[in-house]
């Protein structure tokens, strides 16, 4: 039945709502839409949501041939078939408002309404990174500069770099997480981890003590970041996720348990200071800068 607009079911079932997700994803790769979807897909799995339907709009500038929709639009169907995500529709614009192609994904779900809000009283809570940090955003550089990392790197490389592409999707150590009692988590996207820990921060009003020495960032990531002088701790890790644990140990455990990398990089504290130590070296977390990724895609080439 229906009351004020709000369906509602019997008394042995749960009201559900409806929630939304949006991101918008631009780069000359076809794969941006990948990333698009990702980002807010991974968002609304984070909140518990179910039934998962996704919306998807292409903008691409007038210069631009249309030979580049079909190459988006196909792989956005790609993962969406791969994730069992229903795809209901892909609008495609060209417009002189862009320079280069954009994708604006936006995922709708239900999810109980009974859910519990996040709760950051009790014990201090143990910070848990699942995931890596700036991997996304490496994968999208090695996307954009395609050409020059294969003049710079071996082939086995860049194999490697190519087997991370199903991080991006997280809905494993989603599941995981929640199974194990965690609400808390927050995707780590535009700016990197150093943005994701500061907002966390301002989101439960507390410091935050963060070993830097525990943060995983993978090998390929670095030399990526060290080939373009960029600080992978700024760049965008869509997929990655930090949470928040009474026992971050044993959610670490957990997740590795279960083939996804974690690790206890930290923990809130009662002040408001935020504080990053690699060993005796001691540093306090700044506003979030602008994401290390916006210096190759101001010069990315267009074309594939």
């Amino acid at each position: 039945m229906e009351e004020n607009g709000q369906m509602t079911m019997s008394t042995e079932r749960q009201m559900v709502r409806a929630v939304s997700a949006s991101s918008c994803i631009c780069g000359q790769s076809k794969e941006t839409g990948a990333y698009a979807l990702a980002e807010a897909w991974n968002e609304l799995e984070a909140e518990g949501a179910v039934s998962l339907e996704a919306q998807v709009r292409i903008l691409i500038p007038e210069a631009h041939g249309r030979s580049r929709l079909p190459a988006i639009q196909k792989q956005i169907e790609k993962v969406c078939r791969e994730q069992g995500v229903k795809l209901l529709a892909v609008h495609q614009y060209k417009t002189p408002a862009v320079s280069m192609p954009l994708v604006a994904a936006t995922c709708t779900g239900v999810m109980e309404c009974t859910a519990q809000p996040a709760d950051f009283s009790g014990p201090a809570k143990e910070i848990v990174l699942a995931g890596w940090a700036g991997l996304a955003g490496m994968l999208r550089i090695a996307e954009e500069r395609d050409a020059e990392l294969k003049e710079r790197f071996a082939p086995a490389f860049l194999k490697q770099i190519e087997a991370c592409r199903g991080c991006i999707f997280s809905g494993k150590a989603i599941r995981i997480a929640r199974e194990s009692g965690i609400r808390i988590m927050r995707q780590i996207t535009e700016g990197g981890i150093f943005a994701a820990l500061w907002h966390l921060a301002k989101e439960t009003g507390t410091g935050m003590d963060i070993d830097m020495k525990k943060i995983s960032v993978r090998q390929e990531t670095i030399e990526v970041c060290e080939n373009y002088r960029l600080n992978p701790y700024q760049l965008t890790s869509t997929g990655s996720f930090l949470m928040l644990a009474d026992d971050g140990g044993e959610l670490a455990e957990e997740l590795r348990h279960n083939g996804i990398k974690a690790a206890v990089i930290g923990r809130l504290t009662g002040n408001n200071d935020k504080v990053i130590h690699k060993g005796e070296e001691i540093r306090y977390l700044d506003r979030p800068a602008p994401d290390e990724l916006n210096k190759i895609l101001g010069h990315t080439k267009s074309g594939y």
